[in-house]
């Protein structure tokens, strides 16, 4: 009887905890973004990433011999963490300091889109109608998200064009890389690859800042910045990267990938409560399809078997969210 019902007590446990992460991650945007007044984005990127580091490897000490992978592996792992993880995270604080932070969550989630259409072109996913309908609504979602940012009008600023362009590619970079590296994650599991990309953005942010962190002196980091990449590095990077493993493994990566929808709407309202973000018809309207369409896409995201294992096809909600935690948006 015990055991019985030890299994729910985790997996509430476990929904607990990942909705205060989607509280977390979506607050998350407008803590950076009030960073930025004090530090440069690439600066402040690099030293939340510094403090997040010790506190992963320090979860992960107590099995040193399961992060281990073939060199081979790890060859192809750095290009791509680069690309992937690394690439995110330099899109992502560029693209913020450009536009609000509603327009950078809203486009930033539409990697599930991004991934549907590229492995339509690779044809290694099932074509289905939903699908398509899901990848139209998103689509047309972005760009009513893009133009409703301006305010009352449907124009758009330079400024918050080049942002919300480089929320995309962030979204996009994170589409290519989650295909690209399934390969080394089917071998190792997502958790191995997720603590060695971070390992790798951490060195890629430190060498693209060192011209800035070289010269940073402790009076260069106000005080009231600290509390900032405290909340950034240590709570929503490295505390959500466990949290998030651990609700993999407890509700498995369909449940959790339910709650990556919400973390979106939170950091438009928080965006729009706090930061002053415009409201506008366009951008409610947009915001509703870009959601709603990336949810129809995941649910309708069916891979491609080989004929011989056609029974045995398993429905993907949502390509790797298992690394989402190295993104640590």
């Amino acid at each position: 009887m015990f055991t019985q019902l030890k299994f729910p007590t985790r997996m509430h446990r476990a929904d607990v905890a990942m909705s205060l992460m989607v509280i977390v991650w979506g607050v998350h945007y407008i803590v950076v973004k009030d960073a930025f007044g004090n530090l440069a984005p690439l600066t402040f990127n690099a030293i939340r990433f510094m403090i997040g580091l010790p506190i992963l490897l320090l979860a992960v000490a107590r099995h040193p011999a399961s992060l281990k992978i073939a060199r081979r592996d790890a060859l192809k792992l750095i290009p791509l963490g680069l690309i992937g993880p690394f690439g995110y995270q330099i899109f992502f604080v560029l693209g913020l300091a450009r536009t609000t932070t509603t327009n950078t969550a809203l486009l930033g989630s539409t990697m599930p889109l991004w991934t549907a259409i590229l492995t339509i072109v690779l044809g290694i996913i099932v074509i289905r109608r939903q699908m398509i309908a899901g990848v139209i609504m998103s689509v047309i979602g972005v760009v009513l998200v893009v133009l409703g940012s301006s305010g009352t009008s449907l124009s758009i600023s330079g400024a918050d064009l080049v942002g919300s362009m480089m929320a995309l590619a962030s979204a996009m970079v994170t589409a290519y890389y989650n295909i690209t590296v399934k390969p080394i994650i089917d071998r190792y599991g997502g958790t191995v690859v997720a603590v060695w990309t971070y390992v790798i953005s951490t060195v890629g942010l430190i060498v693209v800042s060192s011209p800035d962190l070289l010269s940073l002196t402790p009076a260069d980091v106000p005080t009231r910045v600290w509390p900032h990449l405290v909340f950034s590095g240590a709570i929503s990077c490295a505390l959500g990267f466990l949290i998030e493993n651990y609700s993999l493994r407890t509700l498995g990566p369909a449940r959790t990938a339910l709650y990556y929808n919400f973390t979106p709407l939170v950091a438009a309202i928080s965006g729009v409560a706090f930061m002053g973000d415009p409201l506008t018809l366009a951008l409610i309207a947009g915001a509703g399809l870009t959601v709603a369409g990336t949810r129809i896409v995941r649910r309708n995201t069916w891979l491609r078997m080989p004929n011989e294992r056609a029974s045995e096809a398993v429905r993907t909600r949502d390509p790797q969210p298992e690394l989402r935690g190295a993104e640590a948006a």
